[in-house]
């Protein structure tokens, strides 16, 4: 389960004995016959039939995926130099996110470094898409539960900060769901910060939730100060360190919106601080 979202994952069809392994195996839970936010199938390539045909190109990462319209749906490519030029995974999802299937190449070399049915890029993208359709946002952050129960999140880009941001907090005893990538929803009207498999450096990836306080956007400097920030300029901030499908139009007309309520709902500052201990002291005294 990430973000509050359960993920039924069915993998009989590899017929391999699978040790989910790293920061994701946090993430796993018993199987219950409830409802699921989204069902994925996992098998092989070649007892694939039929493949769904690539139609249109939608996206193309410049990475490791290739995303097309595919019977009714849509189809990533995932490739690897380490596997050869051909695609050693083929994901199809229909268009809610809710249904899907996963196939692998059955090469030793996959098989030997396969962690998880699911696993990075899979996961994220089938999140931030389920995510994007009325659900919720991922962003670029780390999100801390201090000793109070008060929950801060602290957003930044690649270097701002956030793994320092969250050895420092550890530091000061409190908890910290994730140094990363951070998921955001509304659950019955509380709005509530969620820990994703998706680390840094720090590592820090926790299966838990809890209520958002106050949102900081990270900016290193020569002193510890906290400016207010509009809420125009605060959700354009946020949409700059956001994980939504940018190859969907709804998809991003939808986040948007989200982000609107968010920094309306939620106190939102530019941190403006120093690498020090002193930063906690500072933010704890402020009363958001």
């Amino acid at each position: 389960m990430i973000g509050g979202l359960r993920l039924a994952v069915d993998a009989r069809g590899l017929d391999l004995p699978m040790h989910i392994s790293g920061p994701t195996a946090r993430f796993v839970v018993p199987w219950e016959d409830a409802p699921a936010d989204a069902a994925i199938r996992v098998g092989w390539l070649d007892e694939a039939v039929p493949l769904p045909e690539p139609m249109e190109l939608v996206f193309a990462s410049g990475g490791m995926w290739t995303l097309y319209r595919a019977a009714g749906g849509y189809r990533y490519d995932i490739a690897s130099p380490v596997f050869g030029p051909e695609p050693y995974r083929i994901a199809w999802f229909d268009p809610t996110y809710q249904t899907g299937h996963v196939w692998y190449r059955r090469l030793p070399a996959v098989i030997a470094a396969m962690q998880s049915p699911l696993e990075y890029p899979v996961d994220e993208l089938l999140v931030t898409n389920l995510l994007a359709r009325g659900r919720g946002v991922e962003l670029h952050a780390c999100a801390v539960v201090d000793t109070d129960g008060r929950g801060w999140l602290f957003v930044g880009q690649s270097g701002d900060g956030k793994t320092t941001t969250a050895r420092l907090w550890t530091r000061a005893g409190a908890t910290v769901l994730s140094d990363d990538r951070v998921i955001v929803r509304q659950c019955d009207g509380q709005w509530l910060m969620f820990g994703t498999p998706w680390h840094g450096e720090g590592e820090f990836a926790a299966p838990a939730a809890a209520p958002l306080n106050g949102l900081f956007i990270l900016c290193k400097g020569a002193e510890d100060a906290a400016r207010p920030l509009t809420p125009g300029l605060a959700a354009a901030r946020l949409f700059a360190r956001a994980f939504p499908p940018f190859y969907d139009a709804a998809a991003l007309d939808f986040t948007v919106g989200f982000l609107e309520r968010l920094v309306t709902a939620v106190p939102c500052y530019e941190l403006v601080f120093r690498p020090t201990p002193a930063v906690v002291d500072y933010v704890r005294r402020m009363q958001p």
